[in-house]
């Protein structure tokens, strides 16, 4: 029986790696077949970059003034 569960999950995620696949295959496709949709997708990428950068940035800044650092409890 337990190699009938794991026959059946590894074909459930197989078959679910292969549909991601193609979705993300005929996603780009479009992207890429059309300029204007290329350059937003450019522009939501470098925009997310900028987003994470200045909250990593922020966050050692956070850091570095913690007021209760060096307090024993």
């Amino acid at each position: 029986r337990f190699i009938m569960k794991q026959t059946g999950i590894y074909l459930i995620l197989g078959g679910a790696v292969v549909f991601i696949l193609v979705f993300i295959g005929k996603i780009m496709a479009l992207v890429f077949n059309n300029p204007l949709l290329g350059l937003a997708l450019m522009a939501v990428v470098i925009g997310l970059f900028i987003l994470l950068y200045s909250i990593i940035q922020e966050e050692r800044v956070a850091k570095k003034d913690e007021s209760f650092r060096g307090i024993d409890k």
